[in-house]
């Protein structure tokens, strides 16, 4: 059976009852899904394949046609987001797996940037909201290029931890891993964008 059932959905139907639809035929419930969820996939996919990879929309594309294709996989125990995330960092690992290169930092990251840079990176717990804001907004792009020359599973934790703002029990879930696992990973990825930046944090700082 293929195509919208009688009822309609509505805004407040459950992300389960709308795969449940989807399962049950209404292949039209499904755009629900993406509308609630492609903003943010999108932004996941692009801090993790770097701002200097071209094909972000295509790979978010893919995302959602393979969760599409296996939703009969999915486990209504989880939470449809926590699983299409985990489904996006899967295809963001394999389509870094093509890439080749390094990401460049020539370019000198201005005083505002640095400024910001340091409180992010002085910190030992996540700022508040309003200065988080702050920072991000000053040194999103230099953050986002350093970021992307992470190793693989450094990469995934920080940008799921710090960027997208998860607990380190949420991240532990999309990864199916420990939190001690998670914990450490991102200790080792704040560790390894200190002495990544260092050269920068220190142009126009204090002596």
């Amino acid at each position: 059976m293929t195509g919208a059932l009688p009822y309609p959905l509505t805004l407040e139907d459950s992300e389960r009852d709308v795969v449940r639809r989807v399962r049950d035929g209404d292949s039209d419930a499904y755009r629900l899904l993406v509308e609630r969820h492609q903003a943010r996939v999108h932004r996941l996919v692009g801090r993790l394949l770097g701002p200097d990879h071209g094909d972000v929309d295509d790979v978010v594309q893919e995302v959602f046609v393979k969760a599409y294709f296996s939703l009969g996989k999915f486990r209504e125990d989880a939470a449809f987001g926590t699983w299409i995330t985990r489904i996006a960092i899967n295809r963001a690992r394999d389509e870094l797996k093509k890439q080749a290169g390094k990401v460049s930092l020539d370019a000198e990251p201005g005083e505002e940037a640095v400024r910001g840079l340091r409180d992010v990176l002085s910190a030992e717990e996540p700022p508040d909201d309003e200065k988080q804001e702050a920072s991000e907004t000053a040194v999103s792009r230099l953050v986002t290029r350093t970021v992307a020359g992470l190793p693989d599973r450094l990469r995934v934790v920080i940008t799921l931890k710090d960027m997208e703002g998860h607990s380190y029990q949420e991240v532990a879930g999309m990864l199916k891993c420990s939190v001690g696992t998670v914990k450490s990973r991102h200790a080792r990825a704040r560790q390894r964008l200190r002495q990544t930046l260092a050269p920068h944090v220190l142009v126009g700082g204090d002596s």
